[in-house]
């Protein structure tokens, strides 16, 4: 890709820009938001990594982000026709859960210990958000090969941070979110994500 500026031309190789998106999309939420760096999750001990308890906002914020992430893509495997990523905000949530919405919102609320009516709306935010990184990272036009790879690419990353006390897989009905290997790094999880990927 050549972009010029000022006179001058910057040739920037387009591996490297959906590498970005892949490694920092969660990052990218997070900051967006203003919440605090989201934890990956310990796939011995299930929990964040880490000494500190995550609380208040901030738990919303680790459950409510890999949540939506994976409740996208989950919709977008099912329906790579990129429907969801034209959907009017304002009731986000049950265009990305459907009838488990209701669900979904209260394993959060559980999970942050943060009774809030608003929590709702927190959510929606958090999903407006969650959408329109994941629209710009698919790109334009939204076809359905650039939505298979880039959920492909960015589904693992995401299954890092998910709590697995959320029970998303329950939830969706697709166990494979809540499989420890999704949640582990290193040579032989890696190996084994490209294979899943090969049979997609």
């Amino acid at each position: 890709m050549l972009i010029r500026f000022n006179g001058w031309a910057f040739c920037i190789r387009p591996f490297f820009t959906i590498k970005f998106i892949f490694m920092n999309i969660i990052e990218t939420i997070q900051k967006n938001l203003g919440f605090d760096t989201l934890k990956k999750i310990d796939p011995n001990t299930q929990e964040t990594v880490g000494e500190d308890t995550v609380l208040g906002n901030s738990a919303v914020a680790q459950a409510g982000i890999p949540a939506i992430l994976i409740g996208i893509y989950n919709n977008l495997e099912e329906h790579p026709d990129s429907s969801l990523l034209k959907a009017d905000k304002g009731n986000l949530l049950e265009s990305i859960f459907g009838k488990s919405k209701e669900a979904v919102i209260t394993h959060i609320e559980n999970y942050s210990k943060v009774q809030d009516k608003h929590i709702s709306q927190q959510l929606e935010h958090i999903a407006s958000e969650s959408l329109r990184v994941v629209k710009e990272g698919i790109g334009d036009p939204p076809d359905e090969n650039h939505i298979r790879n880039f959920v492909a690419k960015n589904k693992p990353d995401t299954l890092l941070y998910l709590p697995p006390s959320l029970e998303l897989g329950t939830i969706l009905k697709n166990n494979n979110l809540d499989d420890r290997t999704g949640k582990m790094e290193g040579p032989v999880s890696t190996f084994m994500h490209k294979v899943e990927k090969a049979f997609k």
